[in-house]
């Protein structure tokens, strides 16, 4: 009797207190000394072994003395042996579990599964170039941590939840129409039936704050649009103790002014005169690793296609690599000198 009386004492209430009243009491001083809500503070932990333990016991001890006022009225429950075990037989655990669902807004088990991190999507545009050979970036990623001010409760610390004012707790409202009334769910507590008593200052209320990070990843070679590349556990980190989520990166390659992807080649169009193609010539050609010379056949047709070996697109494992297609267009001037229509003439004449 005596230690039940400490415990009365460390709750703050009179021996005479309802259960209601103990684990009202046992709210307020547990979200006072939470461990999560004191880091490194050895005195709240203690205090919130004692408080935890103080509402065991009399938990456990307002049972037995109800079990014994209702011992001639056990036998009508007998045939329903589930539904007595559900009244009467909660465990002291269970009973806390319910506490902090009720503070905190979500059930605190240490048997639950711990949820992993939400998964972030970054659209990354990257030149043409850097699709066909690959290279190293740097990118500015936005995510989510959890708040440092309230530690993810969402809440000023001190202070929990209280029954919605609009809903009157139920979660819902009563919207009344020209013929008939509905109900709907209540905007404010958004069907919860409970608010926060005093939202966080830091994070308003959501419980994690918005930050940018610097992250340098390979883009490999041959990748297109549309190519999503993942990078592990760097998405938003977990706000039960999971691991982070994952990081999607969707790439956008932006055009090229001349060249083209067709495959795992490369097309380049390539226009010459016509001289040029009678007699041959040597041009240079763009690549995507720079221009190059090419031997222009005497005698080429408009439409030919010639190739650069090699000069194409990397397969993804690296092993071999596309051409570079070049199909030339035999461009005919519109307007003709004189002289040169002369000269035209007699070649007709002498071919």
């Amino acid at each position: 009797m005596k230690k039940q009386n400490s415990y009365y004492e460390i709750l703050g209430v009179a021996p005479t207190a309802s259960q209601q009243e103990i684990k009202k009491a046992y709210r307020r001083l547990a979200l006072q000394h939470h461990p999560d809500r004191n880091p490194n503070d050895k005195l709240s932990e203690d205090t919130f072994k004692k408080i935890t333990e103080a509402y065991r016991g009399l938990s456990g001890a307002q049972r037995k003395t109800r079990q014994g006022e209702h011992a001639a009225a056990s036998a009508r429950y007998r045939k329903d042996s589930a539904d007595h075990k559900v009244y009467w037989g909660k465990s002291s655990n269970e009973l806390l579990k319910d506490i902090f669902r009720d503070i905190l807004g979500y059930s605190v088990d240490e048997h639950a599964k711990q949820e992993k991190g939400e998964d972030l999507r970054y659209h990354l545009s990257i030149p043409f170039e850097t699709a066909v050979l690959g290279k190293e970036v740097e990118i500015e990623v936005p995510y989510y941590e959890r708040c440092p001010a309230c530690r993810g409760f969402r809440m000023q610390p001190g202070t929990g939840f209280k029954r919605c004012s609009r809903c009157k707790g139920r979660g819902k409202v009563r919207i009344k129409g020209a013929r008939r009334s509905s109900n709907s769910l209540c905007g404010r507590c958004k069907g919860e039936g409970k608010v926060m008593e005093r939202p966080c200052l830091t994070c308003q209320g959501k419980g994690r704050i918005k930050k940018t990070r610097m992250l340098t990843f390979n883009i490999p070679p041959g990748v297109k649009t549309g190519t999503r590349l993942k990078m592990l556990y760097k998405g938003n980190p977990s706000l039960s103790g999971g691991l982070p989520g994952d990081l999607y990166i969707v790439i956008s390659v932006n055009p090229h002014a001349c060249l083209e992807r067709e495959g795992s080649d490369i097309i380049y169009h390539l226009p010459i005169s016509f001289p040029q193609a009678t007699l041959g010539d040597q041009i240079e050609v763009p690549t995507v690793e720079g221009a190059v010379l090419m031997d222009i056949p005497p005698g080429t047709q408009s439409g030919a296609v010639l190739r650069l070996k090699h000069r194409g697109i990397p397969n993804t494992q690296g092993t071999q690599r596309g051409d570079q297609r070049v199909i030339v267009e035999v461009k005919i001037p519109a307007k003709l000198t004189a002289r040169q229509r002369q000269l035209l003439k007699q070649f007709a004449h002498m071919s």
